[in-house]
């Protein structure tokens, strides 16, 4: 053998473990290296997100002491749904001081998954003047409770009815107004 043939043959040797080297060593250790790089910048992107919801606490917890009070009225606005006599009571008594007849029907309960509250609705009706029904009407939208008043209709009641034992003492130009009223509830 030449000193050329030596040189030849050492080369592909040293080609041959350069290339052994670099699919078995070198490559499995870049691809190793770029999986751990990817790991880390996840992790990264989680502590920085685990921050800023820490700061969301914290900032809360120093907000809850002034929110406190305003959660506590938005609690009182709510009326019990399993049992609204508070809120049956009030109704009777608004209409009681406004001088008007009262009926009130249940209606139905929504549950939050229809609206973004659950509400009780009861079905009204009321007899007796007009200003007396304005005054009932602005002292509801003024009382303690969560309400929306649906389906309003108004309407004058006839010498016929006024007959009637049920409507003897109205007078003329009385009216009856029925409505709907969704009240919210806890």
């Amino acid at each position: 053998m030449t000193i050329k043939n030596k040189i030849n043959l050492s080369l592909i040797f040293f080609l041959i473990l350069a290339i052994f080297l670099l699919a078995f060593l070198i490559y499995p250790l870049l691809k190793d290296i770029k999986n751990y790089s990817n790991e880390i910048i996840s992790q990264k992107k989680e502590v920085s997100s685990l921050e800023n919801k820490i700061e969301d606490i914290e900032e809360f917890r120093k907000n809850y002491a002034k929110i406190k009070p305003n959660l506590e009225k938005i609690e009182t606005l709510l009326t019990n749904s399993e049992a609204p006599i508070d809120f049956i009571s009030f109704l009777e008594k608004t209409s009681r001081d406004c001088h008007l007849t009262i009926k009130i029907v249940p209606a139905a309960i929504t549950k939050k998954t229809e609206e973004s509250w659950a509400s009780l609705s009861f079905s009204i009706i009321l007899t007796g003047s007009f200003p007396n029904f304005l005054r009932f009407l602005e002292k509801l939208e003024s009382g303690p409770y969560l309400i929306e008043i649906q389906n309003l209709s108004i309407k004058r009641l006839p010498e016929t009815e006024l007959k009637s034992k049920e409507f003897e003492n109205l007078s003329l130009g009385d009216i009856q107004a029925s409505f709907l009223i969704k009240v919210f509830t806890k």
